[in-house]
């Protein structure tokens, strides 16, 4: 049994082909241990995956792989073995009912971050525009988007260098600002729908509370859709309510996290 039949045993709501699957766990890169109907991805010190077949399951399988892969993290001169890591593009973090079986080997977590997307059909776009503000795209090396970022979150600058980013803008200054993306593999592709993302939202300190972030992310939706996609992703969220006023749903919750290794 391969690696993404495995897989999708284990998630068997994801409907990943296997090029995609292939390119988001990032496994040609990774590090692999395989045991009898399971296997764990290690890519630095970041525990990608640990899958073991349900009917495998509680006959220390997991437990097993799950120590090959410490010791890889340590031997390669970590001190810290992370569940995901926010650089994967499959699982950031332990799935939320997941997370006990690494808790019960020393892992601790934060805060549940949703994995989030909406439907073309299912989303509630249609909000009350805010006066004065207008949508656009400018280009991402621009300086005043360089500023207003900035504003928002200084280690954001760097997603912002290449193409453009949508944006919301009030009396020529940029309020508000996101990357839109109409083409992208994300944890809810499929082979049937296109799928777009929206990202790295922020407004600028001095126009929130004013539904302008709101707004921009329901136009930027509505681009999205006119382009072709069926599907829009966001990723890494803890604002779930707020996106759930566009109709957003949470697909996945997960929790980052980690351990000390000694």
């Amino acid at each position: 049994m391969t690696h993404y039949e495995i897989f999708l045993r284990c998630f068997p709501g994801f409907q990943l082909t296997e090029k995609q699957f292939t390119r988001l766990s990032g496994t040609p890169d990774g590090m692999l241990f395989e045991a009898d109907g399971g296997f764990a991805l290690v890519k630095a010190n970041n525990i990608r995956l640990l899958c073991v077949l349900p009917e495998k399951q509680g006959q220390g399988i997991g437990s097993a792989l799950l120590a090959q892969a410490e010791d890889n993290i340590r031997s390669n001169g970590f001190d810290r073995a992370e569940i995901g890591g926010t650089g994967s593009e499959l699982f950031i973090g332990a799935l939320r009912e997941r997370a006990g079986f690494f808790e019960k080997h020393g892992y601790s977590f934060g805060e549940d971050i949703a994995e989030m997307y909406g439907n073309s059909g299912e989303l509630r776009l249609d909000v009350k525009q805010p006066a004065g503000v207008e949508f656009g795209y400018e280009p991402g090396c621009s300086e005043r988007l360089n500023h207003a970022v900035s504003a928002v979150d200084e280690d954001w600058v760097q997603y912002f260098g290449e193409g453009e980013a949508f944006c919301a803008y009030c009396g020529g200054e940029i309020a508000a600002f996101c990357i839109a993306e109409d083409d992208v593999d994300c944890i809810f592709s499929d082979e049937a729908v296109r799928v777009g993302s929206v990202g790295c939202v922020g407004t600028v300190p001095k126009f929130r509370r004013q539904g302008i972030g709101l707004a921009m992310v329901a136009r930027a939706s509505q681009e999205l859709i006119r382009s072709g996609c069926g599907r829009i992703f966001i990723h890494y969220t803890e604002v779930y309510d707020w996106y759930a006023k566009l109709g957003y749903k949470t697909g996945l919750w997960v929790r980052l996290g980690g351990k000390k290794l000694n």
